[in-house]
Order: C-alpha cells, then sequence, then structure tokens
C-alpha cells in the first residue's frame, strides 16, 4: 500500500480536484496529506465533507513528516498540462524520493528537466494517461457477453459516473455477485489500478480498448460489470469519448448522472445543457440498432444542496420520469441496484 501526498494547490475542493476526490474515497492506498496552501491547516473532513482528519499543508516539504512514498497529481485540469506552479512542488517530491503519479495529459516522465530529476534520484514517474501498446480497432465483440454490461452516461463531464459506477460495483459485491469497474479515466485507474485512459487514446482504438476491457472480464466469469463513463454525449467538446464508449462496451444497461441544478456544459458554462428528456431520448436512441439498453435509473449529484433540497429534488426526478433515481453519496444506490439485479439474473 502506498503512502500518498496529494497536490491540489489552489483547487482543492469537489469539483476543481476531482482526482483527489475520488482517490481520498475510494483508493486502497493511504492519503497521508494534502497540498493546497491557500486552505493549509484544515482537514480532508473540514474542505470535502469526507476524508476524516487529513491533514492539508503549505507544500510537499511540510508534508514528509506524514512519511509519504509517494506524490500524486490530484488535478484533472483542461487541456491536461502541468500548472507551472506545481513544478517546483513536484521537484521536491523527487530529490525526497518519492514515486510520482500523473493522470495529465502532458507526459511528466517525457519532461527533460522532471525526467533528469527522476533518474538520478531513483524513482518512477508514472504518466497514467499513457496509451497501452497493441491497439486495437473494436468489432463489437461486447454485443454478446455472458455478463451484465451497465454503462454510466452523463449529462455533462464530472457529474458522477465513475463514483456511481464504484458504488454499484462495491454494493452487488455485498449481494454476492461478481462484479467487476472498468476505468477509462485517470481517477479511476489509480483507484483500480488498471484501465483505460481512454481520451488520450487514438480515435480509431477508443471503442476497441473499452471492447477489450469488458472482455477480459467477461472471460473471467464476471456477473455484472460496470463501467466508468466519461464526457456526455452531447457535449461540444467531450462527446467523441462518449460514442467511442457506447460503441465499445455495447451496453445492456446505461445509469444517467446528472448534477442537480447544473444548466450549462462545463468547462467554461457557455452552452445550456439540453433537457433531461432529450439526453435521455438521445442516449437510448443511439444503440437502438444493438442491445437497445435503456436509461434504467438517475444518479443525482447533490453535493451542493442540503439534505432537504436533495430529497426534494430526488422526489421531482421520480415523478417526472418514472425511473429510480439517487444520490449514490449520499442516500446509496439501493434502489438503483433494485432496478438492476432482475436482468442481471436472466
Amino acid at each position: 500500500m502506498r503512502r500518498l501526498v496529494i497536490l491540489a494547490e489552489g483547487s482543492f475542493s469537489v469539483f476543481k480536484a476531482k482526482t483527489a476526490v475520488g482517490v481520498i474515497r475510494y483508493s486502497p492506498n493511504q492519503t497521508v496529506a494534502v497540498v493546497d496552501s491557500t486552505q493549509a491547516g484544515k482537514t480532508v473532513q473540514e474542505v470535502l465533507g469526507f476524508g476524516g482528519e487529513i491533514p492539508i499543508v503549505a507544500s510537499v516539504s511540510d508534508s514528509l513528516q506524514f512519511q509519504p512514498d509517494t506524490l500524486l497529481i490530484g488535478i484533472a485540469p483542461t487541456g491536461g498540462q502541468l500548472p507551472p506552479h506545481f513544478r517546483k512542488e513536484v521537484l521536491c517530491a523527487i530529490e525526497h524520493g518519492l514515486d510520482v503519479w500523473s493522470g495529465l495529459h502532458e507526459f511528466l516522465s517525457e519532461d527533460s528537466e522532471l525526467s533528469h530529476a527522476a533518474n538520478a534520484a531513483g524513482v518512477t514517474i508514472w504518466d497514467v494517461r499513457k496509451p497501452r501498446t497493441g491497439l486495437v480497432v473494436a468489432s463489437g465483440r461486447a454485443l454478446h457477453t455472458r455478463a451484465f454490461v451497465v454503462l454510466t452516461v452523463g449529462t455533462d463531464c464530472n457529474s458522477g459516473k465513475m463514483t456511481t459506477a464504484l458504488e454499484l460495483e462495491k454494493f452487488a459485491q455485498g449481494r454476492g455477485w461478481d462484479a467487476r469497474f472498468v476505468a477509462t479515466g485517470q481517477t479511476g485507474i489509480l483507484i483500480e489500478g488498471k484501465g483505460t485512459p481512454l481520451d488520450a487514446v487514438p480515435g480509431d482504438f477508443m471503442a476497441g480498448e473499452v471492447e477489450c476491457l469488458v472482455m477480459e472480464h467477461d472471460a473471467e466469469g464476471a456477473d455484472v460489470i460496470f463501467v466508468e463513463g466519461q464526457g456526455a454525449l452531447l457535449h461540444p467538446g467531450f462527446g467523441p469519448v462518449t460514442l467511442a464508449l457506447m460503441l465499445g462496451a455495447m451496453p445492456d444497461a446505461m445509469l444517467l448522472c446528472h448534477v442537480e441544478g447544473r444548466t450549462t456544459y462545463r468547462p467554461d458554462h457557455t452552452v445550456p445543457l439540453p433537457s433531461m428528456s432529450l439526453v435521455i431520448q438521445t442516449y437510448e436512441a443511439l444503440l437502438q440498432p444493438y442491445k437497445a439498453p435503456r436509461i434504467h435509473g438517475i444518479c443525482l449529484n447533490t453535493v451542493e444542496l442540503t439534505d432537504a433540497e436533495a430529497n426534494r429534488a430526488i422526489e421531482q426526478q421520480k415523478a417526472e420520469f418514472g425511473l429510480p433515481v439517487c444520490d449514490p453519496v449520499r442516500t446509496g444506490v439501493a434502489e438503483i441496484w433494485e432496478a438492476l439485479e432482475p436482468l442481471v439474473r436472466q
């Protein structure tokens, strides 16, 4: 097990540091400190509402007292470049013998200054978003899985697709099913230890990468496979990744994830989100020629709402769409699983 210090300088919050948030909540590795000088002296619990007494410190140097062995880049900014003010902290970590894990699009192992320092210190830089070699084109093999395949899809990026898949995997395993999680983004890979960095894979091979991962789990005897969604089908920037996921996974069912109250696409917030009804219709229509999967539930992210507001939003969505609705973290996924389990049994 690794002892992580997470670098999220100036960005440690639920939506700005989703890699940090996901790793703290789900990774089997231990987070011993978070670096964000703007919130130094607080605990993770005070900032996120979970995470306990993990300290937030001002610098990597300040984190060394907690004996970390790995520095994790805790943000996933649009464009995926290392922020200039992060560089000195990464170098400090390397000089003190820490490995570096990064999910950025910019490969730190190919940065001459950082790679030279890592070689001199005898540490490793893991660029999570580096695709594997031997990529293949999808051929529709996932149309014929024994396992029941569930894909989480969204109205927007950063809407809870990974969280939904992980919570359902855990819940189904607790019910005795062989449930698996397919990681398709940097945070999921850091949690699971394997997967594909889908948005870094050349376009022709994206669906093939998803298909390969689904078929690997199917061959191992999985009962149900939860595939982590990315982006949103109608998102002006990230729609192609979502389409590749749909065609690679060939899901039997989909779950729609939405941040309650969000009305425009991230990160620019200039393009309005379509109506939920149109989003559902579009997802279901696209795969009609294949397994014709339906949206079987709605998973709301209500992190910015009070309990009363969240419960009211959940009940409103249930009444409007006639589907099970939950917040996977706040209310749990039992209701969603109850809708899926009879289909898994078939």
